[in-house]
């Protein structure tokens, strides 16, 4: 399942096809086989392009989709490399049975097992006494824990005298799991004679030590795998296990310590070291290491029990009180947190309560012992979740929401000089009358102001410093122009394009007035007034927003604008509308793709958002891909 493998696999699928000849029109060929240039140079966003423009000119190209599915995978895009095979293998061809094996892995990155397992069987089916392919399905049946369905496929591989270190690493995974913890010795030792310097053989090695309760064993190990790789915070973690088991806290800290250096996110080595705190006595460090469990999952109750019961014994009683109300907040049948907050309502002498909690707690036990298994399954499913350490939402990026602003689209007044820089400029049918009937130019744009001409700012304010120079222009010719288009809604109050126009100049005057005063009103920035007016100022830039879609119904740009506006007010549910709305009338619109994906991730809708993400980036819109990278490779399973 290595990366590595799928590139060797696509070079030798370029050859293959090369040598066929298949193709009906030149200028596909020409596209495509300049694509599979690009992707052997690992070009891969140059290799889509082109690719792009293979499946406008011949949406039936197996090949081109086959392609766009690899240069997506090479980009972490699961999404739309699996939707990219799919589509290969919809419109099939005999040479595409390695499409599967491709999905297969594709698959298997999203934690779709079952869809890989179908994948995977039916590349086996069509390629008999392939070793690679059984390795493949060994890994897939071990993440469904099929340990013994695992184990089968890599005895067989070995069968075929394959000198791979992944058989061996998968085998004894699967043996580890049925506690054949003998067998999975034996199968580590081969992988690690394979590939000596294989750091993960000795941690899973190690792994299997620890549960033989060979502590020094487990330690030994992990030291092997820290000297290859000195930032091996998964060695460190668990040498940090071994050591507690021989009571060496000093040792196991220092090894938390290195992993909350490498990964300051790790929620599993806070809970831990907040344990190892506790149980050395130093209270406020555990209370602090549960706070940052809870920072990154609010709703794990483990830890807030676990907080609870410190500041219990701290005689924080008010905070231990608000823990366990938080607790059976998200668990009723969480008993002990009843008996405890009980003890605490006794000693702040709340006997009432303490009494009701004590009774409450009680029946909460007869309830728990007297359920069916049905709704067992459905309280564990429900514990997991509250128990889980990891961060879904805390991942999402709300503080790249402001990158948003960098796909606004503009329409504004510029000077003949600026024209030049047309790469800058969106051609839109909506702009004629409005050019016509000002004599002036006006373009949509994702430039910045600065590129508009400063000549006549510079001979008013000779001796201004060059930065405030820009600054005054930018703010010269936003209000220039929003004279001018008042001027012409007076004139025509159905020109949809006018309102759309005074709409973006109040946006870029809001925030060049703002980056301009930035200094003196930082300090007053919080003022509840200055909300207010802020807020009020963004509601006047929607309505004109609202009034050139009222005018104009297919003004997919005013849509994509008022959706950026909606964002600033907070309102992200009818930002998402907007967005979804001019992808509806423009499904090419990169931008509103993007922006779409970044408000979806931000409500949770992270499977959602990344599909979006992966769109942009196929339309052409490459820094998607760095956001693919960032938060779309652990998907929920």
């Amino acid at each position: 399942m290595t990366r590595k493998f799928i590139k060797c696999a696509f070079l030798l699928i370029i050859f293959h096809f090369i040598s066929g000849n298949v193709y009906a029109q030149y200028r596909v060929e020409v596209f495509l086989e300049s694509a599979k240039k690009d992707i052997e140079k690992n070009n891969f966003v140059d290799a889509i392009s082109k690719l792009n423009l293979c499946i406008t000119a011949e949406p039936t190209n197996v090949e081109a989709y086959f392609f766009r599915a690899a240069c997506k995978y090479s980009l972490f895009d699961n999404i739309g490399a699996e939707q990219d095979f799919t589509s290969a293998l919809t419109r099939y061809s005999p040479y595409f049975y390695d499409a599967f094996q491709y999905r297969a892995q594709v698959r298997y990155r999203l934690g779709n097992y079952q869809g890989a397992l179908e994948d995977v069987n039916m590349a086996i089916s069509k390629q008999n006494k392939n070793a690679r392919l059984l390795i493949e399905r060994a890994f897939i049946r071990l993440a469904m824990s099929n340990y013994s369905g695992a184990i089968e496929d890599c005895n067989e591989a070995l069968q075929m005298n394959i000198l791979s270190a992944d058989v061996y690493l998968c085998k004894a995974a699967a043996e580890n799991a049925l506690l054949d913890y003998k067998a999975a010795i034996s199968d580590y030792d081969q992988a690690i004679k394979i590939t000596p310097q294989n750091e993960d053989a000795y941690v899973r090695r190690g792994i299997v030590k620890y549960n033989m309760e060979d502590y020094q064993g487990a330690i030994l190990d992990y030291n092997y795998a820290i000297s290859i790789d000195s930032a091996c915070s998964f060695a460190y973690y668990n040498r940090a296990e071994a050591q507690i088991k021989l009571n060496d806290n000093k040792a196991a800290l220092n090894d938390y310590n290195i992993v909350l250096f490498y990964e300051p996110q790790n929620a599993y080595a806070y809970f831990n070291r907040g344990v190892l705190f506790s149980n050395m006595g130093r209270t406020l460090n555990a209370i602090e290491d549960f706070n940052k469990v809870l920072q990154i999952n609010p709703n794990n109750i483990q830890a807030l029990f676990n907080r609870a019961k410190l500041k219990q014994n701290a005689k924080d009683l008010k905070g231990a009180i608000q823990d366990y109300d938080k607790i059976i907040e998200l668990y009723p049948y969480f008993m002990e947190a009843y008996f405890n907050r009980a003890q605490i309502k006794y000693d702040l002498n709340d006997k009432e309560g303490a009494k009701k909690d004590m009774e409450t707690g009680k029946v909460m036990s007869e309830v728990f012992h007297s359920k069916n298994n049905s709704q067992l399954s459905r309280d564990s499913t429900l514990m997991v979740n509250l128990l889980h350490l990891s961060a879904n939402f805390n991942n999402s990026p709300k503080s790249d929401l402001d990158t948003l602003n960098i796909q606004f689209q503009t329409l504004f007044y510029i000077s003949e000089k600026s024209i030049q820089n047309k790469t800058c400029f969106i051609i839109s049918p909506f702009l004629n009358e409005l050019n016509e009937k000002t004599g002036k130019t006006f373009a949509f744009t994702n430039c910045e102001f600065e590129i508009m001409d400063t000549s006549l700012a510079i001979s008013q304010n000779p001796n201004e410093s060059w930065e405030n120079t820009i600054q005054k222009t930018n703010i010269f010719y936003v209000k220039d122009a929003g004279q001018l288009i008042n001027k012409i809604i007076q004139q025509d109050s159905l020109n949809p394009i006018a309102y759309f126009q005074r709409a973006i100049i109040s946006y870029r005057e809001i925030e060049l007035l703002s980056e301009y005063t930035e200094g003196i009103t930082a300090a007053s920035s919080s003022n509840d007034a200055d909300k207010i007016k802020e807020k009020n100022a963004w509601l006047s830039v929607m309505n004109d927003f609202n009034k050139a879609i009222q005018l104009q119904s297919a003004f997919s740009i005013a849509y994509f604008n008022r959706g950026n506006v909606k964002c600033r007010l907070l309102d992200f549910e009818g930002a998402l509308k907007d967005y979804e709305t001019a992808i509806k009338i423009d499904p090419r619109f990169a931008e509103a793709h993007y922006n779409a994906g970044f408000v979806m991730y931000y409500l949770n809708l992270k499977s959602n958002a990344c599909i979006e993400f992966s769109k942009a980036g196929e339309l052409g819109l490459t820094s998607s891909y760095n956001f693919i990278k960032k938060y779309c490779t652990d998907l929920p399973k």
